[in-house]
């Protein structure tokens, strides 16, 4: 236990000066303090500047404001005095507002003010007259200085452990203030007290005049309830003779009830035995119920059947019904041309004539036939072609555009001509009015095929192998009349257009 307690007291000891940063041990800090030659003191010149203790000689041989050969000016002890009594009228002014019990704490305090701020004054008027005669006698000799500067020292240590005495007085006369506010505000809290009190005695009288009026009303109203008592009396007596006479009915009541309860029971009796009846009829209502509705699933399953076996068959007849109506637009073209005497046998080029173009277009909208040409060949004993149009469009431009290709078919001096082919020709709609002002119009068309009769690509606007012409310029009446379209076919002729005779 000792160990520990000399443990704690060497902790407790142990602190870091603030103005030499260094740890110290075994010493309090105000007698650290009132020894460290780095605390900051003022100018005893009074120049403005803080100098630390041990450089203060050296500050003082080159200070500005120097000491000449007069002698300062020992404050007086009167003006001490003075000082003393106005600290000590002030608290003595400060602490008259408190209680009786802290008069004797305040006048202490005053006594031991009074007596530090006389010794202040006392080791300053020292203070100042040792830091004179230091500097008058400073040439003098060193040791003198040197005993000087210890005996200064050993002053201020004094000073600094007073400062410090008369800092702890000042706490404690704060302390001390702050305890006279808290009983002012505790004196203030019953002062309040005492009023909600009085206002409360006030309150209280005011109910018991109220209580003396509601007791006179209870004495009034007792006064009438023995009357009711009386009345009630009289009532219940009453209540009894017609109490025997309800007696007598509700008897007679009860027996003609009884027998309607015993004809209730024969009836629900009957009722169950019928309902028995119906449950076993529901039962085979329900046996042949679910066998309806088994076979309605299969029916239901069969009409679904048909119905799938219906749409496929509706979808192979618009096939066979499109294939059709395409073999006859076929035949139509092929009837056309064994019965026209002018079939174009120019090699190179073909005007087709196109009748009935709005029925052509209703069939092209309706099952997307495709109006074939007749076939011609590109030159002598060359490729075997023919011109395609889709009057409605195809894919994206169904409805608004029509589209032409060269379609290359299986020629007989196939095997005489270069492949892959690569045709080019100009498709040119013709104007059928006698005017210059209208131009036909023509458009480039190319086809580059391996062998003849493959299928075409799908149209591409940025491609060459389909013209799209909008319906709103092919139904032109310049174009179109009589129902009657003219289209001139002529091919390109190039080096690649030649057979190998």
């Amino acid at each position: 236990m000792k160990s520990n307690m000399n443990n704690g007291r060497s902790e407790n000891n142990r602190f870091t000066c603030y103005f030499c940063n260094k740890t110290i041990e075994n010493e309090t800090e105000m007698g650290h303090n009132a020894m460290c030659g780095s605390v900051l003191e003022p100018c005893p010149n009074k120049c403005g500047s803080y100098i630390p203790r041990m450089t203060l000689k050296k500050h003082n041989m080159e200070c500005v404001n120097r000491t000449t050969s007069t002698m300062p000016r020992v404050p007086r002890m009167d003006d001490n005095m003075k000082k003393s009594q106005n600290m000590a009228h002030i608290t003595h002014n400060s602490n008259s507002l408190g209680k009786n019990s802290g008069a004797n704490n305040n006048h202490r305090l005053q006594e031991e003010i009074y007596k530090l701020s006389r010794k202040v004054a006392d080791l300053e008027g020292i203070n100042t007259h040792s830091q004179t005669k230091s500097q008058i006698e400073a040439t003098n000799s060193s040791q003198f200085l040197e005993n000087l500067e210890k005996r200064l020292m050993h002053q201020g240590s004094d000073i600094e452990k007073l400062k410090h005495q008369s800092k702890l007085s000042f706490d404690w006369k704060n302390h001390t203030e702050v305890a006279l506010s808290n009983i002012k505000h505790s004196v203030a809290s019953i002062q309040n007290e005492i009023s909600n009190t009085n206002s409360m005695m006030i309150g209280i009288q005011n109910k018991t005049l109220s209580l003396d009026k509601m007791q006179e009303q209870i004495n009034y109203l007792r006064d009438n309830v023995l009357k009711e008592q009386t009345y009630n009396r009289q009532v219940y007596m009453n209540m009894e003779d017609n109490f025997e006479h309800l007696k007598t009915h509700l008897a007679q009541e009860n027996a003609i009830t009884i027998s309607i309860l015993n004809e209730l029971r024969d009836a629900s009796e009957n009722m169950k035995k019928d309902l028995e009846i119906d449950k076993t009829t529901i039962g085979d209502h329900n046996t042949k119920f679910t066998n309806v509705i088994f076979d309605l699933r299969a029916a239901s399953q069969i009409a679904s059947e048909a119905i799938e076996k219906v749409e496929i068959i509706e979808r192979d007849f618009a096939k066979i019904q499109k294939e059709i109506n395409q073999m006859k637009l076929d035949m139509e073209i092929l009837e056309g041309l064994s019965s026209s005497n002018e079939i174009n046998s120019v090699p190179g080029r073909l005007l087709w004539k196109i009748t009935e173009v709005e029925n052509k277009i209703m069939k092209a909208r309706e099952f997307g036939s495709i109006l074939k040409s007749p076939v011609f060949s590109t030159h002598e004993y060359g490729y075997r072609i023919r011109i395609l149009l889709y009057f409605n469009g195809l894919k994206k431009w169904k409805d608004r555009y029509a589209l032409m290709c060269i379609h290359v078919l299986k020629g007989e001096y196939d095997m005489l001509l270069r492949w892959p082919c690569h045709i080019e020709a100009t498709i040119t709609i013709r104007n059928l009015e006698n005017s210059d002002k209208v131009k036909p119009l023509s458009k480039y068309v190319s086809a580059k095929r391996q062998t003849g009769g493959e299928e075409e690509d799908e149209p591409q606007e940025s491609s060459s192998s389909y013209i799209f012409v909008p319906h709103s310029v092919l139904l032109k009446p310049n174009y179109v009349q009589n129902d009657t379209l003219f289209i001139d076919v002529n091919i390109h002729k190039n080096g690649k257009l030649e057979t190998s005779l």
